[in-house]
């Protein structure tokens, strides 16, 4: 096993990557699937494009995800924010010059992603590391956390089965769980086509999230967590430099200039990441190298680089 304390008191825990040598032969599934149910990182090297499309939907499939990834496929070119790459994978968010992107899993706890994987084309610049983070679930840290969610407000009549459908269609509601809770911290509440019916963005309490993969409940570290908070930007900023990987130009840049977040910031839970992780595995991906994680326990994130040193190019894939 390979683990050593860097990074604020996270350790780098190798032994937690199983990598599998692809030759051009087959690629057994069994395996992909034991090595994550024992929440492990999974790492193919060598293979195609063409072959991480497959794999990827070999191993959705058997989770019963491959509706779900089809679904995120289609949706990111749909969006428009990003371009499908091949049948399942997907161009990863642009960022500006020395931007990083901080730990997240992927998506909120409305879509609740399960699988996540990433596919190296290209990645020769002096940087852009990619760093996987596993949570901690037991921590007591999650009670400090908050989410940004979307809940509704009902007035005084109750709503009709067809209003409580069209509110997920249009609102991604999904009335009644959704209803505004006591504890939420409301930040802004606007009305609806829906009448009777009002849209409250607020910040609340992390809940659970059932994974399919380890069959139990788990606190999750989503994008709409991780991405909200000032003080994950400052403890990632933190990470990179004592690790080594942040890149500047002479006389340095502030952190919301690094951070490709930095505008949905909102406020500061005062996080500590040696209390939100387990563990870390880095690794600066090669062409022809294919992750595949648990979405709910992994976070994915990366270092940045300098400008003009070469090109970086990673596809994603969700299910």
């Amino acid at each position: 096993m390979t683990e050593h304390e860097d990074g604020l008191g996270v350790p780098e825990n190798l032994s937690r990557l199983m990598i599998v040598e692809h030759d051009g032969g087959e690629i057994k599934v069994d395996r992909l699937l034991r090595s994550l149910r024992e929440d492990m990182v999974v790492l193919i090297r060598n293979v195609n494009a063409e072959r991480a499309d497959s794999v990827m939907y070999e191993v959705a499939d058997r989770l019963q995800l491959s509706g779900s990834l089809k679904l995120q496929a289609g949706f990111a070119g749909f969006v428009g924010h990003r371009h499908t790459i091949g049948k399942y994978f997907m161009s990863v968010n642009k960022r500006d010059d020395y931007q990083f992107i901080p730990p997240h899993s992927e998506g909120s706890s409305f879509v609740g992603m399960q699988l996540a994987s990433f596919f190296c084309y290209e990645n020769n610049t002096d940087g852009g590391e990619t760093i996987l983070m596993n949570t901690d679930g037991s921590s007591s840290v999650w009670q400090s956390l908050k989410e940004k969610v979307r809940r509704g407000k009902i007035g005084s009549r109750p709503l009709a089965r067809h209003e409580i459908l069209r509110a997920r269609g249009l609102y991604k509601l999904n009335l009644p769980a959704d209803v505004i809770r006591e504890d939420d911290q409301i930040l802004e509440e606007r009305t609806t086509e829906i009448p009777g019916l009002a849209i409250v963005d607020v910040l609340a309490k992390p809940q659970k999230t059932h994974s399919a993969i380890l069959d139990r409940e788990l606190y999750v570290y989503w994008d709409s967590v991780g991405s909200i908070d000032s003080d994950s930007a400052a403890q990632y900023e933190l990470l990179l430099r004592q690790s080594g990987l942040l890149k500047e130009p002479n006389g340095g840049l502030q952190l919301h200039q690094m951070d490709n977040s930095a505008d949905r910031r909102i406020w500061h839970s005062r996080v500590n990441y040696a209390h939100l992780f387990r563990c870390k595995i880095t690794r600066k991906l090669e062409p022809g190298d294919l992750i595949i994680q648990n979405n709910l326990t992994w976070t994915h994130s990366a270092s940045n680089w300098s400008p003009g040193s070469g090109t970086r190019k990673i596809a994603a894939s969700f299910a």
